[in-house]
């Protein structure tokens, strides 16, 4: 697959997943496996937009076996089965993208946000794990700096919870709205309560 396949194939991602919603979970027709590829690969080629969700899901199956190194279409793989409600097919997914590549940022959070959606909303150790690893890779996900803190926090550890805070508040620029928020999120950890972070 050429550079510019992929690239289409990750962009209609977004559009095959939006079809799914609106027109429910499309079988695949019974062909050769070899056919139905080089059948999507000329519509990868051609009309992108019109992809399915089984379809996409398909082609990034073969994409696996064609790259059998890369994180990226196991990710994808991944985000298609989370949009379906299969959350722990998605997980699987994910932790198959990040075998891969263990700093997979992307991954990581959808792994971790993954494991907190199956845990009832409980950030576990491990995802406070995930969640902190991200953020030591990439400290502009700064969503990710404050999960790894309240998953310290849910875990008794209030001091460490809190300086984690104080760390992502003073990597933040001066003007980021952000900051706002952080003094009541700092001041519920030192009086031991955890509430979840809100969304960047």
């Amino acid at each position: 697959m050429t550079r510019t396949n992929w690239i289409i194939l990750v962009v209609c991602l977004a559009v095959a997943v939006g079809g799914y919603l609106l027109i429910g979970k499309p079988g695949m027709g019974d062909q050769p496996m070899k056919d139905r590829q080089a059948g999507l690969m000329k519509k990868i080629q051609t009309n992108p937009q019109s992809l399915t969700p089984a379809e996409t899901l398909s082609r990034l199956e073969a994409t696996v076996q064609e790259r059998p190194d890369d994180p990226q279409p196991h990710f994808f793989i991944g985000e298609i089965l989370r949009s379906q409600g299969r959350t722990s097919d998605a997980a699987r997914a994910y932790q198959s993208a990040l075998r891969r590549d263990g700093e997979y940022v992307p991954a990581l959070l959808a792994l971790a946000d993954a494991l907190v959606d199956l845990n009832n909303g409980a950030v576990s150790p491990e995802a406070t794990r995930l969640f902190a690893k991200a953020y030591e890779l990439d400290e502009t996900q700064v969503r990710a700096g404050m999960w790894a803190a309240m998953g310290a926090a849910q875990a008794g550890d209030q001091a460490k919870a809190e300086q984690a805070m104080r760390y992502i508040y003073s990597r933040l620029p001066e003007d980021d709205p952000r900051r706002e928020r952080f003094a009541p999120m700092i001041e519920a950890l030192g009086s031991g309560e955890a509430a979840a972070p809100e969304t960047e």
